[in-house]
């Protein structure tokens, strides 16, 4: 890969860098990980980190927490939805395209707030491309529908069931426009393209989990099995059909290969990633997960403490038998349909080093 260049843009050290607001936002979260990635950058096993592929982006807290604290060296985003990967894309290489387009939909709409926020809202809701609608066009109206729902609809959520921030009526004390700071927002596309510009971002894949842990291997032979490390954040268990317009399920883009159908579906589809990432994974992961403890107590979820891959995935993909390393971190953040901060329970599970990953008080193990 080519030699680094700085990241000088001064939100790299920013306690808040995404354009987008996510339900369950991960950001608090983020020093505990790059404190993992970072402890096991002492090892001889993990020397450096040159690639962190996130399969689940979304608003993609931690990958830009990672990359402005230098914590990795470049960060590779992938995502199911079309609007979300769209913007990610146009942010990255046409950025400011993109922030004309946020300040004339704040201008013309989101400013005067009632009933003009609200239709307009409704227009993007519905809005869908037409026939013979261009490429770039299309994906440059796709970016703006994403970054018009995620700043005004109830805690960000692209679904459908999900209204206006302040309702139809705007009689709420917080209105459609109130988390749409055209300031704030350009100054993020910005850096997002500055990452973009100076190679730190390297792409943005609209493909699920499954085609983006087995493409990374296609691309970037030469930083296996150690040099690339996934960071994975799925969907709620619960929730993710109500909170993400592509879910964690068979309806949505999420899913990884065919699953038993006499299995509930969102169940099917988190033992589906586990099988995965316990037996296919060719270069090293750490996941998050909101904590329940079924997901360390069932055998076809994470209780093992070993990756097992059959010996023909050992001989021709060289996927290794990685020990499994299992904390517990209290976090605090904000989640659909709540208010204010909550603590929360998040299960950090990983393959790098065992020896590596602490064990204190923010990082408990699980017995």
């Amino acid at each position: 890969m080519p030699e680094l260049e700085t990241v000088s843009h001064t939100l790299a050290h920013g306690r808040f860098q995404s354009p987008l607001r996510y339900p369950g936002a991960k950001s608090s979260l983020a020093p505990v990980i790059a404190r993992i990635i970072t402890s096991a950058k002492q090892s001889e096993e993990v020397p450096e980190v040159n690639l962190l592929v996130e399969p689940f982006a979304g608003g993609a807290s931690a990958s830009l927490r990672m990359i402005g604290e230098g914590v990795v060296d470049r960060i590779l985003l992938a995502d199911a939805d079309p609007l979300v990967t769209a913007m990610w894309q146009v942010a990255a290489s046409d950025t400011e395209q993109l922030i004309d387009r946020m300040h004339d939909e704040w201008n013309r709409y989101v400013c005067h707030g009632g009933q003009t926020a609200v239709d307009r809202w409704d227009y993007w809701r519905a809005w869908t491309p037409k026939p013979g609608t261009t490429a770039s066009t299309r994906r440059l109206e796709y970016a703006t529908k994403c970054l018009f729902l995620n700043r005004t609809t109830f805690s960000g959520i692209l679904h459908g069931k999900a209204g206006p921030i302040g309702g139809r009526t705007q009689a709420s004390a917080y209105p459609i426009s109130c988390r749409w700071n055209p300031v704030s927002i350009t100054e993020r596309l910005r850096y997002v393209g500055h990452l973009y510009q100076v190679g730190r971002l390297v792409d943005v894949w609209c493909k699920d989990w499954r085609r983006t842990l087995d493409d990374v291997p296609e691309y970037y032979p030469q930083l296996l099995p150690s040099r690339v490390v996934a960071y994975l954040d799925p969907p709620y268990v619960e929730k993710s059909s109500v909170l993400y317009r592509t879910s964690f399920d068979p309806r949505g883009g999420y899913r990884g290969d065919a699953v038993d159908d006499s299995l509930p579906s969102a169940d099917a589809l988190h033992l589906k990633l586990a099988e995965y990432l316990r037996t296919k994974a060719q270069f090293r992961w750490l996941l998050s997960y909101d904590h329940q403890p079924l997901l360390t107590e069932s055998q076809w979820l994470y209780a093992r403490n070993q990756m097992t891959p059959t010996k023909a995935d050992r001989e021709l993909l060289n996927v290794r038998s990685w020990r499994i390393s299992k904390r517990l971190v209290t976090t605090r953040y904000t989640a659909a349909g709540r208010t204010g901060k909550r603590s929360a329970e998040e299960l950090l599970i990983t393959t790098l080093p065992p020896s590596t990953v602490p064990i204190d008080d923010q990082l408990r193990l699980i017995h």
